[in-house]
């Protein structure tokens, strides 16, 4: 078999699992607010940095569905993780402003124990305390759910033994893993806006927070935050 048959080959397989990923609407649905969702919120932030980095972030959650409803599913949870690392980095570097620029010009790296650092991370008690204070009870709990979701991730970036189930290139329809994809990407989702929130809310005028509505619904299990944006007390 030449090369062309083959890569034809793959790419008709390929778009036969789109054809029956496709019909998963409402997961894709929800997996495409999550993107529409961290970009809009990108486009209040004044730092021509950080947003550009929460834009990237966007695109790889793009990126991400794509892969998994064509059936690479492991570069759909690569783009994944890379999606929350960069998410957390955006609120990180907005106050590390020296590590933003080192990494800029490539002289530094993302380092993930350095965001969720217990003392000096975005999910850190310090960091809620600077921006928005009410946030500091539920830092923990979103530090272990962020551990516990890169954990996930990575099995498939490491190359985990039980994340292969073939030597050689195979595609196809795995319900399973669309449905794993379909949870971790409203995990990282749910971190993502969890910390941008406690960052940037109380830096935003009255008329942005008017036009980021999506907020209070996505994290009305928080009653600080559905307060903050003039809903009923608990």
């Amino acid at each position: 078999m030449n090369i062309e048959e083959y890569l034809s080959r793959l790419n008709t397989g390929s778009n036969s699992i789109f054809d029956k990923s496709i019909a998963y609407r409402s997961q894709l649905g929800t997996a495409h607010h999550a993107s529409s969702c961290i970009y809009e919120f990108s486009e209040n932030i004044a730092d021509t940095s950080e947003r550009k980095i929460l834009q990237t972030v966007s695109s790889q959650l793009e990126s991400a569905t794509f892969s998994a409803c064509k059936g690479m599913y492991r570069q759909a949870f690569v783009s994944l993780r890379l999606a929350l690392e960069m998410g957390l980095a955006s609120a990180y570097f907005s106050i590390y402003k020296l590590e933003l620029h080192e990494w800029l010009d490539g002289r530094g790296d993302i380092k993930w124990s350095s965001l969720i650092c217990e003392n000096d991370g975005v999910l850190s008690t310090r960091f809620s305390k600077a921006f928005f204070e009410e946030f500091e009870g539920d830092m923990g709990n979103y530090r272990e759910k962020a551990k516990d979701v890169y954990r996930q991730l990575s099995e498939y970036v490491h190359g985990n033994n039980e994340t292969w189930e073939s030597s050689e290139i195979e595609l196809s329809f795995d319900e399973n893993k669309l449905s794993t994809y379909f949870i971790s990407v409203k995990g990282v989702a749910e971190i993502l806006l969890f910390v941008l929130s406690c960052r940037y809310l109380k830096s935003f005028s009255s008329g942005v927070l008017e036009s980021l509505e999506f907020i209070p619904e996505e994290m009305k299990h928080l009653g600080y935050v559905r307060e903050y944006f003039g809903g009923p007390k608990e």
